[in-house]
């Protein structure tokens, strides 16, 4: 439905304008459209778009700058990073911590001129500006934005909902509804090549005494550390989600039970030396599992859930391991 409004829209541009190689150019914005909405993600699209905008506007050198609230900056550009993309992000972003991401368009990367900005998005949300050399191509650019702007909003505006439905709103955490559909693409995954995956339930120990002593401005600003806490102390690709209240789940990819348990530990001792707001410490109770053949993709939450409340009945600031299948 975009792509066909998109084009729409397109072909009356083109219609209108008198000038035939302008026709023509927008025509081939018409493949732009068409990436831009049927990319996977927004990452694929943005790199597809400027690539496109590279090919056939060369000189233009274009890129784009994205500013969200809710992710790092980032940056899609044809410049060589030490030859121009570096200077373009400054001057665009200022001192923001932005992630460059290079679009090889072919041939040598062309150089930084005098540069002018065009605003494809400007939301509550997020900023999305796209960066040009000036040159005979400006006019093009300009109608081009015309007709990707509304794409490009759409395309933005989803991938925030998507972020808001599958993320935490304290935390910034991924949460229960995203845990269960990334154990089902780990128990496929398992299945049809035979690794293993394990879980790990972690939940802070007496919790509900820092609610009721500092009160839950205070419980919230634990939550948010922890959650940082454990992000940074687990693999890269280990993934951390808020399970509800104060429980966490761990999903560790390819990892069997023995190294689960070192993980645990080592997650357990770090929150134990930590000092969490003005002296404040906690402990916290971790129970963990290994998918089994045979068991459906959640019933290793659930075992590893078993394993926390056997960490709680004996003494808190432990670590169960639950094996088998029960």
């Amino acid at each position: 439905m975009l792509i066909r409004e998109a084009i729409a829209t397109l072909e009356r541009e083109s219609h209108l304008s008198g000038d035939l190689a302008q026709s023509r150019s927008l025509a081939l914005f018409t493949e732009s459209i068409v990436s831009l909405l049927s990319c996977p993600t927004v990452h694929a699209a943005l790199i597809d778009l400027v690539s496109l905008m590279g090919q056939t506007f060369p000189q233009a050198a274009p890129s784009l700058y994205v500013i969200s609230h809710d992710s790092d900056a980032q940056a899609y550009s044809v410049l060589a990073y030490n030859q121009g993309g570096a200077e373009d992000v400054a001057r665009v972003m200022g001192k923001r911590p932005t992630v460059y991401n290079a679009v090889a368009v072919g041939g040598y990367p062309p150089l930084m001129g005098r540069r002018i900005d065009l605003l494809l998005v400007d939301s509550p949300k997020t900023r999305v500006i796209l960066s040009t050399n000036s040159g005979i191509h400006d006019g093009i650019f300009r109608e081009w934005v015309k007709i990707l702007t509304p794409a490009v909003a759409k395309l933005m505006a989803h991938e925030v909902l998507l972020h808001m439905a599958y993320r935490d709103g304290l935390t910034g955490l991924l949460n229960y509804r995203a845990l269960e559909e990334m154990l089902k693409s780990e128990q496929d995954r398992a299945v049809r090549y035979g690794t293993s995956f394990s879980i790990m339930m972690v939940d802070i120990d007496y919790f509900k005494r820092i609610n009721d002593t500092y009160g839950h401005q205070i419980g919230d600003v634990v939550l948010k550390s922890l959650a940082e806490r454990i992000t940074g102390c687990v693999r890269k690709s280990d993934l951390v989600f808020r399970y509800g209240g104060e429980e966490f789940a761990i999903l560790l990819p390819h990892t069997g039970i023995a190294k689960a348990r070192k993980l645990a530990d080592r997650v357990r001792f770090m929150v134990e030396r930590t000092d969490f707001i003005a002296g404040l410490r906690i402990t916290v109770s971790i129970g963990i599992s290994e998918f089994q053949d045979g068991q459906g993709a959640f019933e290793p939450v659930k075992q590893a859930d078993r394993g926390l409340y056997l960490a709680k009945e004996r003494g808190r600031n432990r670590v169960e391991v639950m094996r088998g299948i029960l």
